[in-house]
């Protein structure tokens, strides 16, 4: 038996997605039934292996999916309950059922986004002023000596030295940090929401990497952000998230407080990804890894989908679906152990290496 969750206080709704099933190539399904909600000034962390569905989520939360991928079911609601409907600032908008002139009305203006690659967003052929200037004209309606104004208040805000400076370079003048910076104040520059950050800090040199990090922390602080950060270093999920969501083979398998998820883990899969990532024990000889593979996206199967890859799987885990139960503290996973006591021994955790999950994070954990 499951059992109920012990109500946490938790800020109003600005994201909730509800059942999401994301297809491609025709009927294949990628993301399968992804269900959270994105509280107003929350940091959540999305992590999981390559291929779990992360991105996917994300670029469906802002109506930018790949040629070939459609949002097949699900809802996906931007606003607090209870608000109007509508395209504004605090209203309540149906994301799925949008049109293009509905998106343009809340993309880069009630959600922002920032990627791996900055320069790959960024025109090479106009300085990044006027590429913010010009976000800050249609998206805020200011005239173009209030847009200046307000560039260069924005690039002094994500700390870019000698702003007026930067503000006539082109990108290729400017370093990867520098350009994160920019992307992060024309992301940031109509006062959004939310912000999803999909692997911002992935190509950056761990020194840039924790000064992007802190200026999120500090942005989400001052603005009421809610943010949405995709990354696969659990370092960054333990120092920066007030919850996390772990995705494996399309599906959220477990979703809590970070604090506690990362310390005492639910889900089999969230326990193999802490065990693989302590890679600052430099005592051990050899690094662990995930036996087997995930399944093929798409793939069919009666039971977990984790399960041929589980030290703890026992035959009733491939019998039928895995719900996801909830769990005291506000906790859920999708895995038979934490809702009852399996009808087999669970096999002893193979790793063996005496290590728990706050060492493996604390010492830089990353997967």
């Amino acid at each position: 038996m499951s059992r109920p969750a012990e109500p946490i206080a938790r800020p109003p709704a600005v994201l909730a997605v509800d059942g999401l099933d994301v297809t491609v190539s025709g009927g294949v399904r990628a993301v399968r039934g992804a269900t959270f909600t994105l509280g107003r000034g929350e940091a959540v962390g999305l992590v999981g292996e390559s291929g779990s569905g992360k991105s996917l989520t994300c670029r469906s939360v802002l109506g930018v999916l790949p040629t070939g991928c459609e949002v097949s079911a699900g809802r996906i609601t931007l606003g607090a309950p209870g608000t109007e409907p509508g395209t504004g600032p605090g209203s309540r908008a149906e994301l799925t059922a949008f049109t293009r002139t509905q998106w343009d009305a809340v993309r880069g203006r009630r959600i922002g986004a920032v990627f791996q690659d900055p320069a790959s967003y960024l025109n090479p052929s106009l300085t990044v002023g006027r590429q913010l200037t010009e976000q800050l004209r249609v998206g805020a309606g200011l005239s173009r000596s209030e847009a200046h104004t307000r560039a260069v208040e924005l690039f002094t805000a994500v700390g870019l030295h000698r702003p007026e400076e930067v503000f006539h370079q082109y990108p290729h003048e400017l370093s990867g940090g520098m350009l994160q910076r920019v992307l992060i104040a024309i992301a940031v520059s109509c006062s959004p929401e939310l912000l999803i950050a999909d692997e911002a800090t992935t190509a950056l040199d761990v020194v840039i990497q924790a000064e992007i990090l802190e200026l999120l922390q500090r942005l989400r602080a001052e603005r009421g952000l809610a943010l949405l950060l995709v990354t696969h270093d659990l370092a960054v999920v333990a120092e920066s998230c007030d919850r996390v969501l772990v995705m494996y083979a399309g599906e959220i398998v477990e979703d809590g407080p970070t604090a506690e998820v990362l310390a005492a883990p639910a889900h089999p899969y969230t326990e193999a990804l802490l065990r693989v990532a302590s890679i600052g024990a430099w005592g051990r000889r050899e690094l662990d890894i995930i036996p087997g593979r995930p399944p093929e996206t798409g793939a069919e199967l009666p039971g977990c989908r984790f399960a041929d890859r589980c030290a703890h799987a026992v035959a009733r885990c491939t019998e039928g679906p895995v719900a996801l139960h909830s769990l005291d503290g506000g906790r859920r996973a999708r895995c038979l152990r934490p809702a009852g006591p399996l009808d087999e021994a669970p096999t002893p955790d193979a790793a063996g290496s005496g290590e728990t999950p706050e060492t493996a994070v604390a010492e830089g954990a990353s997967v």
